[in-house]
């Protein structure tokens, strides 16, 4: 494990156990800023819920199919965006997160089940779940403690979905608030802002999952000036900067949107939402009937 505090500080090494302990990856938990990052959302749960975008009802159609009442799982839950989407398409859903600042506000959505957990220690039955979804979480995930978890839980026809909504930052005025909200010279690195990378290399190195698929698709969120410094507030970078650094951001943020709205109408922030759709494989599927009884399907 690397970290960047001094060697032998025992602060910095309970505070990466811990960080361990509470589904944050690896390499975060040996790097402080990462893990404070990873860790940061439970503080702005509301801000989260009020600044982020949905995801669009054709990319869950997309992963999960036309049809209704599905068991679905959605890992990483935070305040439910997701889950709510595959909620109102007719399915059900428990929405599963390490903070509960973050379930409080997602069991304000209809139709949604809560529970405290994170994604490297699952706490569902074997293939108990029709799909596995994750909205902008995968990245923060102990990957190799997590996809065998998914795969545990998925029954053998499921259907595993991964979700980002990234936003379109060949937009000039969205690039700016990025480029305002991550710091110059990160949003080349983070593809317009996110801390997304590719997942298709670990799915495939896994050996779990099969007929791995992509798709994107374009939507809008609509922002007023409240919404858009939320939207600046729930992102990690943001969350953890110092409050006088962050209050400087923020109205940043909010300068940019002076100049760039035209009230009442809302701000519409375009994003892509980028999907990725997998299988369980044979070899998770034999796996799977070796470590324990197969959940009855409800």
């Amino acid at each position: 494990m690397t970290t960047n505090e001094p060697a032998g500080d025992p602060a910095a090494a309970a505070a990466a156990a811990a960080a361990a302990g509470n589904g944050v990856p690896a390499a975060a938990a040996g790097n402080g800023v990462s893990a404070a990052r990873a860790k940061s959302f439970g503080a702005v749960a509301a801000a989260y819920d009020a600044g982020r975008p949905t995801f669009p009802l054709e990319a869950l159609t997309w992963i999960l199919g036309p049809g209704r009442g599905l068991q679905v799982l959605d890992l990483g839950a935070g305040t439910g965006k997701l889950a709510a989407v595959a909620a109102a398409l007719g399915h059900h859903v428990i929405a599963v997160d390490p903070s509960p600042e973050m379930l409080e506000v997602c069991r304000r959505q209809t139709g949604v089940d809560t529970m405290v957990g994170a994604a490297e220690s699952i706490p569902l039955a074997h293939a108990s779940v029709d799909a596995v979804i994750v909205g902008q979480a995968f990245h923060w995930f102990d990957h190799p403690r997590a996809l065998p978890e998914m795969a545990r839980v998925l029954r053998p026809n499921g259907v595993l979905g991964l979700l980002w909504n990234n936003p379109d930052t060949v937009v000039p005025w969205v690039r700016r608030i990025w480029q305002v909200m991550q710091g110059d010279g990160h949003l080349g690195e983070h593809r317009g802002g996110s801390d997304r990378f590719e997942p298709l290399p670990i799915l495939e190195q896994s050996n779990l999952f099969a007929m791995i698929e992509q798709a994107r698709f374009r939507h809008w969120h609509d922002l007023d000036r409240g919404g858009l410094r939320q939207l600046a507030q729930s992102h990690s970078r943001v969350a953890v900067l110092k409050e006088s650094r962050r209050e400087q951001v923020l109205d940043q943020v909010e300068l940019i949107y002076e100049h760039t709205a035209r009230p009442p109408e809302p701000l519409r922030m375009p994003y892509f939402t980028d999907c990725f759709r997998a299988h369980p494989s044979e070899f998770a599927n034999y796996r799977r009937t070796l470590s324990g009884p197969v959940a009855p399907h409800l």
